[in-house]
């Protein structure tokens, strides 16, 4: 966890030049705005250009990934009912935006499905999602369709929805995703927010080592409003320091 005080602190430690402090009042909420685009634009950074090599769909030796643990909801609390969409490809689906937190980037899943007697199998689902390119491909091939016996499927995510599918010899019911939800939302008392309510302190949930990597995003696109060119190039290295 982040304490708001420690990174609005740091905001403005970074953003002051060394001669003078013109030009450096930036409101609060423009701070509270900046940080939380930040925040989201550094759990993509981590994300990116990574592969996927383990049953978590993580790299477990990828320090990357391990920066987002904090954001993983897990299978056992995150059950899904699936529908049949596509009777001709035997597509099923589901709505992510039933999911509490809210989704951001899948990891993982599983499904319970039944074929005659033999009731709630649990089917495992590719880490990797399959291109929607690739779907009928992949049912069209002996070894790659989705089979009840060898208990394994693929998925595509769109529009809101992930999608599994069958050979059309069993039913899929349910699907249990794990998945990264968005970090929470940083704040600080003392303003009226977007949705017409006073604010409260909220910290952001992400790791304390991470502080000085979001304080730097953040301070990078604040000095680009205010003109401050050595804050940017400043910021710039510092990140590049990090990856």
């Amino acid at each position: 966890m982040i304490l708001v005080d420690s990174l609005l602190y740091k905001i403005d430690q970074k953003l002051n030049k060394l001669s003078s402090n013109a030009h450096q009042a930036i409101p609060l909420e423009d701070k509270i705005l900046a940080l939380n685009e930040a925040q989201i634009k550094l759990v993509k950074q981590k994300l990116d250009g990574t592969p996927t090599t383990t049953a978590l769909g993580f790299d477990s030796f990828n320090k990357r990934y391990e920066d987002l643990q904090v954001l993983i909801e897990e299978y056992s609390s995150h059950k899904l009912s699936l529908e049949l969409k596509d009777k001709n490809i035997n597509q099923w689906v589901a709505d992510v935006t039933k999911l509490t937190p809210k989704y951001m980037f899948y990891v993982d899943s599983y499904i319970l499905a039944d074929k005659g007697k033999c009731i709630n199998r649990l089917i495992r689902v590719n880490p990797d999602l399959t291109k929607h390119a690739d779907t009928l491909i992949l049912l069209d091939n002996v070894h790659y369709r989705p089979s009840f016996e060898y208990q394994e499927t693929f998925n595509t995510i769109s529009s809101d929805e992930i999608a599994v599918y069958t050979d059309g010899t069993f039913t899929p019911k349910e699907l249990y995703i794990s998945y990264i939800r968005y970090p929470k939302y940083i704040n600080k008392a003392g303003w009226i927010g977007l949705d017409g309510e006073p604010t409260v302190d909220q910290n952001s949930d992400l790791p304390d080592y991470l502080e000085d990597e979001l304080v730097d995003l953040t301070v990078k696109d604040l000095a680009g409003y205010i003109e401050n060119i050595a804050a940017i190039e400043t910021s710039s290295l510092r990140l590049k320091e990090s990856e």
